[in-house]
């Protein structure tokens, strides 16, 4: 891994590999991420830069989160409340109660700092972990049953990027992070995954069948999880 100095977007972070046809680029901790086939030229790089600088402006907004002391995040049944503590000062520690968890940082902690948004960031997902199968399989299983539709079972992931997946064998995978979202875009995934019963691709026939579980409103749905401004680092 290398770095390109940008005018804009300061040092940017460049990964080459054998099995990749395509430039891609993300934003993590406020640091800008390109993973480039072998060979790549510095040119290409930062032409690639020049032609997504306008869409990689409006990620870099959406991937930016703050984080302050007594800040609660509301998730899917559940509060999310960052507090201080003094007992570890290289952990961060939690206190979980049935409609709760504490994210306890240690003391004196700069929460401006990227690595420790970073690490904020992740102990946040982690906090979700113990209690989205409560929260996530009940409403998936309502859901389910109003559709008159059943994978073999749900199974709960920690995926980020990919919300749901279901497996040839009609498995259901969530992601816990899916706690994140309003009730109605977690719906759209839990939907989303069921009409793959179905249709185990992504043709016009899929779509209207996702279309048809969530009453017309699948492109308006999809259109505000795009949108949507997520409380941990993406």
């Amino acid at each position: 891994m290398y770095y390109l100095e940008d005018k804009e977007f300061g040092r940017v972070m460049v990964s080459l590999r054998y099995n990749m046809r395509n430039i891609t680029m993300r934003w993590k901790g406020g640091i800008l991420y390109m993973n480039a086939p072998h060979g790549v030229t510095e040119k290409e790089l930062r032409s690639s830069l020049d032609k997504f600088r306008e869409k990689l402006r409006v990620r870099k907004e959406k991937s930016t989160v703050d984080y302050h002391l007594g800040q609660m995040i509301q998730c899917y049944g559940l509060t999310l409340s960052i507090h201080e503590q003094d007992k570890k000062p290289n952990l961060i520690l939690f206190k979980h109660s049935s409609d709760n968890v504490d994210v306890l940082v240690p003391k004196g902690i700069d929460l401006d700092e990227p690595s420790n948004k970073e690490w904020v960031s992740k102990a946040l997902r982690v906090a979700l972990d113990s209690h989205a199968s409560k929260k996530l399989v009940p409403l998936a299983q309502i859901i389910s049953r109003r559709l008159g539709v059943a994978p073999v079972r749900y199974e709960i992931g920690r995926g980020l990027r990919k919300l749901g997946h279901c497996t040839p064998g009609k498995v259901i995978q969530l992601s816990a992070n899916l706690m994140f979202l309003p009730e109605e875009l977690i719906e759209l995934t839990i939907c989303h995954e069921l009409a793959h019963l179905t249709h185990m691709n992504h043709s016009v026939q899929f779509h209207a069948l996702v279309d048809s579980y969530l009453g017309g409103r699948e492109k308006e749905l999809e259109k505000k999880l795009k949108n949507f401004n997520w409380p941990v680092l993406r």
